[in-house]
């Protein structure tokens, strides 16, 4: 059972991704600094560039989306795509001197993408394509970083590094837990698992929707809105692999904020999208030989065999609970004692704290040290319970596959209000900028002493005296760490273009 539950926290892609980042960094600390080179001639420049933003129904984000690319490209280069909005989305976005395609009704994203490309001309207009969400703001720097990796005319896109704006005073404390768990996802998947293999064996699975760039030269080959997909970034990355276009590149520094969903609501219905997504995706391309394929039905049987361990320990979790709810009488009835004996010695309160919380805490204090992140040491209590939905979804979709037919429109979840500009200021900020450091670290010490104090008197009760030391040990190493933090003295970081050579800049 111990293995069993080790098994659900690290899996097989963790201790594999992760050794193979330690021998990267090994060989890649061996070679000689690279000095130097001048950008070659054929360099794509900025304004060969055109951004899509497919919307629906956005008018409360879609202002601050198309900010952020004016700051990359020009007006003429951005393309608003309205689809089916029943509200002022287009024309809030004509308001900008953009480019706006009307689509009514609404064809879903990819077929909005699809549209878009055939009537702005875009492949021979334009070098390469940024899809950007309506929610999605661009990094300043995402073409200063995300252009040269383009230089190599082997690698047909660059995946964007999701980000996620930490403004904790504008969340519940369920916002505020389901965003910091995202947060831990996106460093896992992103920068601790295929960021370390792009360069090498190309397995990237997913180009994110949310802000990826392709080469145009390679759209025409790609089947973009073929139908019955709810989501087109799954389908689009299979294309590429499937269809041998080209390498996926990716660096953290080629990066976009994104709103997380914050209530349970939106944030399963998302998860359910994306689920079904993927299984759509897996039943369309189907099987074929190759390090992508062999990489992508690993990770896929971890997915399956690990949410069908979280379930079960969910139910197993309440049978055991029946003892002592209603005081031992379920005791009486045979099959339930012989099922409680059977599973009392292996789902203890002992196993389940030492062999599946304290590995999965671990994890986060990890990420939390990657990304400067404290306040992850607090909402980390909680993940256990989000990876529970997370489950549910990715099995009630597995069952759903094969009855859905979707037309890939969507329903935007709830948007955070508009961030209007300070007074003298043209622009709004980004959503980097938005957070005060004060407010946010009262809210998460205001969340701290609520949550530690319940998760001591809860190891107490359920863990012996070993169990409770390695908690305290831990909180106060946490502690430490966090301490440490605020007494280093700020750095200026220059950005580095490097894939390998950059880190995420640090949020509270």
């Amino acid at each position: 059972m111990e293995w069993v539950l080790l098994f659900l926290v690290f899996g097989i892609n963790v201790p594999v991704w992760t050794m193979i980042a330690i021998l990267r960094g090994i060989g890649e600390s061996r070679m000689p600094a690279p000095g130097e080179t001048a950008a070659p001639a054929n360099r794509m420049r900025p304004d060969e560039v055109a951004i899509v933003i497919p919307a629906h129904d956005e008018e409360g984000g879609i202002a601050k989306s198309i900010t952020s690319a004016l700051r990359i490209v020009p007006a003429a280069n951005v393309h608003v795509l309205a689809d089916g909005c029943r509200d002022r989305t287009a024309e809030i976005a004509a308001g900008f001197g953009v480019r706006v395609l009307d689509l009514s009704p609404g064809r879903g994203k990819a077929g909005a993408i699809e549209a878009a490309i055939g009537h702005f001309d875009i492949t021979h207009r334009f070098g390469a394509l940024l899809i950007v969400d309506a929610d999605t703001e661009v990094d300043p720097d995402y073409l200063t970083n995300g252009l040269p990796m383009l230089d190599d005319p082997r690698y047909a896109a660059v995946a964007g590094y999701v980000r996620t704006p930490w403004t904790p005073q504008a969340h519940t404390f369920i916002g505020r837990l389901l965003i910091s768990y995202r947060s831990r996802l996106w460093t896992i998947m992103q920068w601790m698992r295929y960021g370390q293999s792009w360069r090498y064996i190309n397995v990237t699975p997913i180009v994110p929707g949310f802000a990826g760039m392709y080469r145009t030269s390679v759209l025409p080959r790609m089947d973009i809105n073929p139908p019955g997909l709810i989501i087109e970034d799954f389908n689009m990355t299979f294309e590429l692999h499937h269809k041998r276009l080209g390498k996926i590149a990716f660096s953290p520094s080629v990066q976009a904020w994104t709103e997380d969903p914050d209530n349970l609501r939106d944030y399963y219905q998302q998860v359910r999208r994306w689920a079904l997504g993927l299984w759509q995706t897996l039943r369309r391309h189907g099987a074929w030989f190759g390090r992508f394929w062999f990489a992508t039905a690993v990770f896929m049987l971890e997915v399956v065999s690990s949410s069908l361990i979280i379930l079960g320990l969910v139910v197993v979790g309440a049978l055991m609970a029946l003892g002592p709810l209603t005081g031992g009488w379920v005791l009486d009835w045979p099959v339930y004692r012989e099922v409680h004996s059977a599973l009392e010695p292996w789902l203890s309160a002992y196993n389940v704290v030492f062999f599946l919380f304290l590995p999965d805490y671990l994890i986060t204090c990890v990420v939390a040290v990657l990304r400067r992140r404290p306040s992850l040491l607090v909402y980390g209590f909680g993940f256990l319970l989000v990876r529970f939905i997370d489950a549910a979804a990715t099995m009630w979709t597995l069952y759903r596959v094969w009855r859905a037919n979707s037309s890939g429109r969507w329903t935007s979840p709830r948007r955070l209000p508009p961030v209007l500009p300070p007074r003298g200021q043209a622009e709004a900020p980004l959503a980097s900028e938005m957070s005060s450091p004060a407010q946010a670290r009262w809210v998460v010490l205001r969340d701290a002493m609520v949550v530690l104090p319940v998760a001591a008197v809860v190891g107490l009760a359920l863990a012996d005296v070993l169990s409770a030391v390695l908690v305290a040990v831990l909180l106060v190493a946490a502690a430490v760490v966090t301490i440490s933090w605020r007494r280093r003295p700020r750095r200026e970081v220059a950005a580095v273009g490097s894939a390998t050579g950059d880190r995420p800049p640090g949020r509270v």
